[in-house]
Formats: structure tokens, sequence, C-alpha cells
């Protein structure tokens, strides 16, 4: 169930003017609401042609049939994974973690194959204005929902409203009635106009500002939930849509690779093939990504030795693991370990250094604090194959922007004790570190008390190592109450980083920002740099403006990434093959996964 707290009592006054704004989207499908007109709208801004952003092939419009004589009938695969996080089914208000069950259902309205590959999915085209600052889509034909629906552009249309806003206000009026929060709709700001047009099957989307990072963040590749299609005659029955869409959690329905069984709140997801999952070759696309195997549950088991014994049991086929389990993994007769490259980054956060009498004011005290400390030491000891040292932050050794300067500050305690020096510091400095332990990345807090060690050693720093809540401490920074201090966390991976540098560096309103105000100095001078890498909508010169970008940012060293993460998934006797993506974070791919 969606948490009441999401759910406002004017709810039972308003819910009649939202369920009648949601049936003028739709004009197809469910006989209960009329058609709404066709909606004219400008394929681009004004006196400006769209012209095509990346190349983008359409699908050929063939309509998907049943198939019979699939692979894999009547068998199951069981895959455990470490967490979720909101455990919503409803996608716009599900969190990251929970795409390990989401993208098994739910489509991505953009394919992609890992790293910067995107393809066409229910969006069969792209195209961008030369401005960056507006997009017109076409969706596909002959899609189908589970149940049996064909997808169309009201449905596409509906789940960019809900996502960014715009069109009928119906995205808006969710807002307003307590089905989301502000953090649901940050997008909303940016958005000028959604509209239907100029063809039967496009939509037209204006932001304000330059978005050439449009088709990824809609597709597989991205991190994040937003980018499902939903059918949008089903999400307007009352049934479902009652209590912001509390109904949708019983019975979910997607345009996934699986069909929704049923699922046991944070605990277990099960699922069955799609056998008219459109994404094959006999409909117009590179391949034929329906299962292999018929039925799939996904079970949430936390504790490692669980998932490890599962596996070796037979009671599992697919686990996700991190490097403190590779010896027992190994030691299951048959098994094997596959890397999912580049899942996810560390992020050293000096948060809020935002006034003089700081510690970490100056950019020369955030950087002694990285050359204090002995990476390279740090992960060859405690993570091996399971880490890698090259990248900053967000952009790792395939993201888009990545350069060798980038990598992580030799150790060099010389020179952190001269820039230490430089900021008119010296011993006795007290500093918190914040930090929790992650799934996907173990030994985050022995990973604090070495820099702890380093940083005494070297600088003379009194540190304190404070272990606890992800989400508690989460919300102490959001809420600005950890000035000062040094957050060290983990957090997805992702080739395009356009969102996460527009949200650092030129969003006031972001809650894990790293400027005061980007509008004053010294923050001006980061907005503007972000600012220009963000703006350029040259594919040509695009990923150079973001390496000059990211080598300024890194200078000023408020965030540092000093190691991204790979993943290893133990894969079991029965399984032949599994080929996660590379640089996607979470549970990818699992139609590559093959029985023996």
């Amino acid at each position: 169930m969606v948490s009441s707290k999401l759910v406002n009592a004017r709810l039972l006054v308003i819910l009649p003017v939202l369920l009648a704004l949601l049936a003028g989207v739709a004009c197809g499908g469910a006989a209960e609401a009329p058609a709404a007109p066709q909606e004219k709208a400008p394929a681009a801004a004004p006196g400006k042609k769209a012209e095509s952003a990346k190349a983008a092939p359409a699908a050929t419009a063939v309509p998907a049939q049943a198939v019979t004589g699939l692979p894999g009938a009547g068998e199951k695969v069981t895959v455990l994974v470490v967490d979720v996080q909101n455990k919503i089914m409803f996608p716009q208000l599900a969190g990251g973690p929970d795409l390990k069950y989401q993208r098994l259902f739910n489509e991505d309205l953009v394919a992609g194959g890992g790293g910067s590959v995107i393809k066409p999915g229910p969006i069969k085209a792209w195209e961008m204005s030369p401005d960056g600052k507006t997009w017109v889509i076409t969706v596909a034909d002959g899609i189908k929902f589970h149940n049996g629906e064909i997808m169309d552009v009201d449905d596409v249309f509906y789940s960019l409203m809900t996502e960014r806003g715009g069109g009928t206000g119906a995205g808006e009026k969710l807002l307003e009635i307590g089905c989301f929060e502000p953090r649901n709709t940050a997008y909303f700001k940016y958005t000028v106009s959604l509209e239907k047009g100029p063809g039967p099957n496009q939509i037209t989307y204006e932001q304000g500002q330059a978005a050439p990072n449009f088709p990824f963040n809609f597709s597989q590749n991205n991190q994040d939930v937003k980018a499902m299609v939903m059918p949008v005659d089903y999400m307007r029955l009352p049934e479902i849509a009652d209590n912001c869409f509390a109904g949708y959690e019983k019975a979910p329905i997607g345009a996934g690779p699986f069909k929704y069984v049923s699922h046991n709140l944070g605990v277990e997801y099960k699922f069955e093939r799609f056998d008219d999952y459109y994404y094959t070759p006999e409909n117009g696309y590179d391949e034929d990504r329906r299962a292999k195997v018929e039925f799939l549950d996904l079970k949430v088991v936390l504790e490692h030795p669980t998932r490890v014994a599962a596996l070796a049991s037979g009671e599992a086929d697919l686990v996700e693991a991190n490097i403190n389990m590779l010896k027992q993994i190994e030691n299951v007769k048959g098994s094997q370990i596959v890397w999912q490259d580049e899942s996810s980054h560390t992020w050293f956060i000096n948060v809020d250094c935002w006034t003089k009498d700081l510690w970490c004011w100056t950019k020369e005290a955030r950087q002694a604090t990285q050359y204090a400390v002995d990476w390279k030491t740090i992960v060859d000891n405690l993570y091996g194959r399971g880490a890698n040292l090259k990248g900053w932050v967000w952009v790792t050794e395939n993201a888009m922007g990545y350069s060798p300067e980038l990598d992580v500050s030799p150790y060099d305690p010389a020179k952190a004790k001269e820039l230490w020096a430089q900021a008119g510091l010296t011993d006795g400095v007290e500093i918190d570190i914040w930090t929790w332990e992650a799934g996907d990345l173990p030994f985050l807090p022995k990973v604090s008390e070495l820099v702890a060690s380093y940083w005494k050693d070297n600088l003379g720093i009194k540190v304190k190592v404070n272990v606890g809540d992800q989400q508690s401490i989460k919300k102490a920074g959001n809420n600005r109450l950890l000035a000062g201090s040094f957050l060290l966390r983990t957090n997805e991976a992702r080739y395009d980083g356009t969102s996460i540098t527009r949200g650092g560096y030129t969003n006031p309103n972001t809650a894990w920002r790293i400027v005061s105000d980007p509008a004053v100095e010294p923050w001006k001078s980061f907005a503007d740099i972000a600012n220009t890498a963000i703006g350029d909508v040259n594919t040509e010169t695009r990923a150079q403006s973001f390496t000059d970008a990211y080598k300024l940012l890194r200078e000023e060293a408020h965030w540092y990434g000093p190691f991204s993460s790979n993943i290893p998934w133990g894969v079991g006797p029965r399984v032949k093959s599994y080929e996660p993506w590379i640089l996607v974070p979470y549970f990818t791919a699992p139609w590559t996964i093959e029985l023996k």
C-alpha cells in the first residue's frame, strides 16, 4: 500500500477532478470515458527546426504476436537481491533500488544496452531542436501491455505527464492532493510544455533549459524508476486510481518482459514470462529479449551467508553478492562469478562547507584530505577485483567525460601537510565521518576508520566515525544538520552525468547539492562551469565539454569518489549464462539468463 502520509485528506474531494483529468488524456481502450480531441503542438521551439540529436533508428511497426515454443517452458529461476527501497509498485513513488523488480514487469520508454548504448523501445525515434530544449518523440506501434491493451501515444503522454508535469495538469494535481511529495515532481519546474503532436504518434516536450540527456534519462540505462510507461486506461479506473493509485499496488500492469503474479511487500516478488513482449526481430528490434525461462521469483535476503547457502542448496539460481562472498560462492560446486562492472561509485562528500568558520571552507583544506589517504592500498586490501580506482565520483572509466586526469589523487602526505597549512589549519581539527553498511559495497565503516587513521597521522585531525541507518543519515544531511562533516556513501553509476551535475552545482533546491546559492560567489563559478557542459548540445563536443568541466570541479574537491564498485553475481549450477550490463546499477538484462 502507498504510505498514508502520501495521501492528503482532501483526496476524496479532489479525486473526481483528477480522474476527469486523467480521462481527458486517453483516447482509446476503456469505454467509460470519451476520446479526447487531438492537441496541436509544434515540432520544435518556435522558429527552430527539430534535428536528430543522436542516431535513433525506428523499429518496424509490426504488432507483436503470441509465440509458442519459447525455451524454458515450466522452468523457474530464483534471484536473491540485497535490498529494495520504497517497496512500491507505482513507479513514480518507487526508489532506485526498486528497479530490481520494477524493470521485470515495467518497461522504460527507451531501451538500452548498458553504458552509452540506447535503442528504440516504446519510443521508437527521437529528435532534438538545435537549442536542445525541445524533443519530438515518436511512439512505436503494436506494443502490448500485460492486459492485452495496445500501447499508444496517450499511454506515453500520461506517463511523461506524471513525471514531468505539463499536459492537462493532472501531474500537478497529483502533487496538490498529496499523492506526490515535491521531490517526486522535481522536473515540473523545468517543463515549459508537454503536448501531443505534431504527428498522430508523436509528443512534443519542451523544457526551459537544454536537455540533451532526455533519451538517456528515460532509458533502461538510467539509474531511476521514472521512465516507466503505464497504461492510462487502466490507471484511471476508480478501483486503481482511488487513494493515489493504491489499487495499482495490488494489481500492477506494465509492458515489461515478465508479468506480475504476486508479491509480499519488500520480501518476495513473483513473475511469469510475457510471451508477447515486444522486443523481437519480428517486430523490427535487434534481438529477441523474451525471457528464456517461464517464471522468475525475486527475493530480498539481507544476510550474505543465507544467500550463499541458498545458492549451494539449489534454492536460488542467481544471487547479488559482494567481494566478501567470493570464496564461499566459488566453493559451491558448479557455480560461477559474473561481474557487473561500474555498477556504483563511492561518494565522499564535504557537507555544506558554506561558511568561512568551517574547516572545509577553502579548497586547499578539502584537497589535503584526499592527498593524506593512500586510496590504492585501501582498495587493494579490501576490494581487489570488486573496485576500480579510475574516475571521479560518478564519472567512472566508461562514463561520458572520463579522462585519466580525473583519477584519484596519489598518496602524498607532504603535499597534504602543505595544503593544510595553506588553509591556515593545524593539529586538533575535529571532523565527523558519517556512513552506513552498504549492500552493494561492503566495508564502508572500515574504509572510514582507515581514512580517519590516515587523517590523524598526516594532518592531526581528530575524527569520530558514526555508523548508522542510511535513511536517518540521509535525512539529517538533507535537512542541513551535518555541515562541516564528511559523508561516505555509495551512489548509482551512470553514463550520462547531466542530471547529477545539474542538481549538485546549479539547483538551489536539491537536498544533496554542493552549493549554497548558485547565483552568488563562489558557487556561481561552479554553476557556470557545470552549465557550460550541460548546455553543450553538440554530440561531437559534448563529452569533451564534460571532461573539461569535471576537471575543474574535481579541483574544488567538494566531492570526490576515489573508486567505483564492480558487483559480483553468484550464478548457480543450473544456469548456463547470465550477461549483466556494464555501467547500469541494480539487476539488469534478465532475458540473458539461460539454463543448461
